[in-house]
């Protein structure tokens, strides 16, 4: 039975808009950080490694096209394991989404190390709270305007790598292409994994699914053209970086190195400001659009208090936006080294995809007539084939992010597992005193637009 307050997220999203939320979702400090240290594992074939992760990425995106185009509904991560599963797997999920949410600070802090050079007015961390309350106050005014603003930086930070791929193209030295895979197959192949990261992304759209005016094809769709166009925009900018000098000065050094060879003083700022800048102004405007709306579903669900979930009349989700922003400000006023501790929180940013990629594979089962309806389905042999490949391609994501973790990191990664596990008996024997069957509330399936 649904609540006004259920029915207060419209349907608003076009194509254009979840498009664009995708590629800046996308779009990442990872190509700016990333490509150095890939160009180190391959060199020259740090082009084709780009595309190469692409297409890893689509493999491990199927799940989420086949459940996106079937079951589309808003809070996605969480309601898919509560309803395909069990509310104790819903839960431990959400807990594993909140944990990710420390990552807003990393991405500011990396914002102020691009600004704070060009504009040292503010601190590195100045700029770093500046951007994550800047797209804050965006989100307090509803998916429609975040998503607007979205579109508009997402198109000056597609202008400003367009900038730095264009102004190498009549300086590119052939000779310096050659050889193209200098550190042999094992080399290309640890860097297509390594950048993975940096292509991925356009997945977390699926938590949008209840407000897409039309979600079965959007989802699976803009999947495929944000990550294959992101990656295409990724290989221009590699060339760039090795085709200009020689790829040995770029191991390991920033995108900058490279620029300063054929960028003009107003492209490289440009550059900096627009590109490198907007690359994570962008990842964190779509970690406030996206992220609360699996809050919002658990509130309904009585998971988490029902007044976290309540929104403004702009249909935003204020108590939990201001919960996002106090997560990510308060280690920037600190002036806590959040990096490893980030690196952690990306790790329980992949965990929650083991689940939800076994909970896939009930949906025929569990809602065999929407299955058969979705514009996305796969026969059993190939939905458990990207089942197996799905998992395995995650397992090593965890591994690599994994090493050599502190062993304050681990305690605390593995004090929040232990919490995320028994959050949600406790949580169920408190409403069965007051008469709540919170079992039966996290697997109604009402939640899904399943009539759309």
């Amino acid at each position: 039975m649904m609540t006004d307050e259920k029915t207060s997220l419209k349907r608003v999203l076009s194509f254009w808009d979840v498009l664009f939320i995708a590629v800046g979702q996308t779009i990442g400090a990872g190509v700016i950080a990333l490509t150095g240290v890939a160009i180190g594992m391959t060199g020259p074939g740090v082009i084709w490694a780009y595309l190469g992760s692409a297409l890893l990425v689509l493999m491990a995106s199927v799940l989420y096209m086949v459940a996106g185009s079937t079951l589309p509904t808003t809070g996605a991560f969480y309601v898919w394991p509560a309803r395909l599963g069990n509310g104790w797997l819903g839960s431990f999920v959400l807990f594993l989404v909140l944990l990710a949410s420390i990552t807003l600070g990393l991405y500011g802090s990396s914002f102020g190390l691009y600004l704070n050079p060009i504009f040292p007015v503010l601190s590195v961390n100045g700029w770093g709270v500046l951007v994550i309350v800047v797209f804050f106050l965006a989100n307090m005014f509803g998916l429609k305007i975040a998503s607007k603003v979205q579109m508009l930086l997402v198109l000056i930070l597609i202008s400003a790598l367009a900038v730095y791929a264009g102004f190498a193209i009549p300086d590119l030295q052939p000779a310096n292409l050659t050889p193209l895979f200098p550190k042999g197959l094992v080399g290309f192949l640890t860097a297509v994994f390594l950048l993975k990261f940096a292509t991925s992304g356009s997945f977390t759209i699926v938590a949008l699914g209840g407000e897409m005016k039309n979600p079965k094809r959007d989802i699976p769709l803009v999947m495929v053209v944000a990550t294959i166009g992101v990656a295409v925009l990724y290989a221009l900018v590699a060339l760039a970086s090795v085709g200009v000098i020689p790829w040995e000065k770029m191991i390991n050094q920033p995108l900058t190195v490279a620029g300063k060879a054929f960028l003009p003083g107003w492209a490289l700022v440009y550059f900096l400001i627009g590109g490198a800048g907007l690359a994570i102004g962008t990842t964190v405007n779509a970690q406030f659009i996206q992220l609360p709306r699996n809050f919002i579903v658990a509130s309904w669900d009585n998971l988490i208090p029902t007044w976290m979930g309540k929104t403004n009349r702009y249909g935003s989700a204020h108590f939990i936006l201001i919960a996002m922003l106090i997560v990510g400000v308060v280690p920037l006023l600190a002036g806590l080294d959040i990096g490893a501790i980030a690196r952690a929180a990306t790790i329980s940013a992949i965990l929650p995809a083991f689940i939800i990629y076994w909970v896939v594979t009930r949906i025929p089962k569990k809602f065999p007539a929407e299955y058969e309806k979705g514009l996305f389905k796969l026969k059993p042999f190939w939905l458990w084939l990207f089942f197996v490949l799905s998992e395995i391609s995650m397992l090593m994501g965890v591994v690599l992010l994994s090493r050599d973790l502190s062993k304050p990191v681990l305690a605390t990664l593995s004090f929040w597992l232990i919490l995320s596990v028994i959050y949600y008996p406790i949580r169920k024997r408190c409403l069965k005193k007051k008469g709540v069957d919170l079992d039966a509330s996290t697997t109604d399936p009402s939640v899904m637009k399943m009539d759309i």
